[in-house]
């Protein structure tokens, strides 16, 4: 019914649609993969305070591997360039972090000093103890679930930076959500707790 060229032209669209199905895939199995997270930010005078949470499928004990795996963090947490730990003391871990903070095209470079207390195995305590900011107290809380352990994040910020109230509020809650969200997928990946690839890093497994 067409000319051989006719139905070549045809062919073309259904190709080109096709290729790109298949170049989509691996985004939308990503998308789906995603741990699903929720984040509140509320700004009180010269306060930030952010509450995140997720209710994750992993277990209680390879999430605590991945919360302390500081250094390791690099691998899997978006703008974040290094992470060491520079001390420990008992409980006490004081972890050094350089990286950026994001708001659309802007890239603000952040350097940070936490003293972190691990109250194994389901709490992290943090303050800043040097750096850009201000103030930053948080912690995170993991508590084991019926079918699998809940993760969650609170932190009061004092901010240093010259920005809008508005759009700092923004920019807290675009950060903190990329990072928790990052550590909630990572906590998801990493296989259960006493496997053989236990306390590598996303690269590692690649």
């Amino acid at each position: 019914m067409y000319r051989d060229g006719c139905v070549s032209e045809l062919r073309k669209p259904v190709s080109r649609l096709g290729l790109a199905t298949l170049l989509l895939l691996p985004l939308l199995a990503q998308s789906v993969a995603a741990a699903t997270i929720a984040i509140e930010v509320a700004s009180h005078a010269e306060t930030i305070e952010i509450a995140a949470s997720a209710q994750l499928n992993a277990d209680a004990d390879s999430a605590w591997r991945v919360l302390t795996d500081y250094e390791h963090y690099v691998d899997f947490i978006p703008g974040l360039r290094e992470s060491r730990i520079v001390g420990r003391k008992g409980a006490t871990v004081t972890v050094e972090q350089s990286g950026d903070v994001v708001l659309w095209l802007l890239h603000m470079p952040l350097d940070v000093t936490f003293e972190i207390t691990e109250i194994a195995p389901t709490r992290l305590d943090s303050r800043v103890v040097a750096g850009d900011l201000r103030a930053l107290n948080s912690h995170y809380v993991l508590t084991p679930t019926g079918n699998g352990v809940r993760l969650e994040y609170f932190g009061k910020l004092n901010s240093g930076f010259a920005l809008f109230d508005s759009v700092e509020r923004l920019a807290v809650k675009q950060n903190i959500a990329r990072r928790f969200q990052a550590l909630a997928d990572e906590i998801e990946r990493r296989p259960v707790a006493g496997s053989a690839s236990s306390g590598l890093g996303r690269q590692d497994r690649e």
